[in-house]
């Protein structure tokens, strides 16, 4: 779980939570991963599910391109630390997002 979604002083969210979760391709599953992403600017998208490459600590987030997504793009990819996601999503926008519990939590 990695996290910068945080609430404003006027009551507004802002910024990214994305929660990569483990498949299971022997089972069914289309991917070994999946991504739950959700990005705030004044109010929270809808969560996205999305399809995650992962090569070492190298992740790729795809989310299906039909989605309104409330995100920068349809696509991040960055590289997952023991203690930050570091990427871009696919329209140059940069995060840092620290790993922490989620902000529903």
């Amino acid at each position: 779980m990695f996290s910068t979604l945080n609430i404003d002083k006027d009551g507004l969210l802002y910024g990214y939570e994305i929660f990569i979760i483990k498949g299971d391709r022997a089972v069914g599953a289309e991917s070994d991963y999946y991504a739950i992403v959700q990005c705030a600017n004044g109010k929270v998208s809808p969560p996205l599910i999305g399809q995650v490459e992962m090569a070492a600590d190298q992740v790729k987030i795809t989310i299906p391109p039909n989605v309104e997504l409330g995100c920068p793009s349809s696509q991040f990819v960055g590289v997952v630390g023991s203690n930050e996601l570091v990427g871009t999503f696919g329209n140059g926008k940069k995060l840092t997002l620290p790993r922490k519990d989620s902000f529903w939590q």
